[in-house]
């Protein structure tokens, strides 16, 4: 699957573009873009990964899900009291 690279540049001071050089090299890049893409991923990754610890967290606070006729029963015994009691809306 070929997917479009977009060029993009970015400023350093030589202190961490020495350093990029350096993690690229002793990181078996093949070149300091390919290390940075890689942060990124990384980083992309940590934030879907924290995402869904807290989309977990919340289905489990949740509770367990309702049946349709606990959410419905009570809806039908609230109309059928009506109709006996004839209730008209205003």
């Amino acid at each position: 699957m070929f997917v479009k690279t977009v060029t993009k540049s970015i400023s350093l001071n030589a202190e961490l573009a020495a350093f990029a050089n350096q993690q690229a090299e002793s990181g078996c890049y093949g070149n300091v873009s390919a290390y940075f893409a890689d942060l990124l991923r990384k980083e992309r990754q940590e934030q879907i990964d924290q995402d869904m610890k807290l989309l977990a967290e919340g289905v489990e606070r949740a509770g367990p899900e309702r049946s349709d006729d606990e959410v419905v029963a009570p809806l039908k015994a609230l109309r059928r009291r009506m109709q006996q009691e004839k209730w008209k809306p205003a």
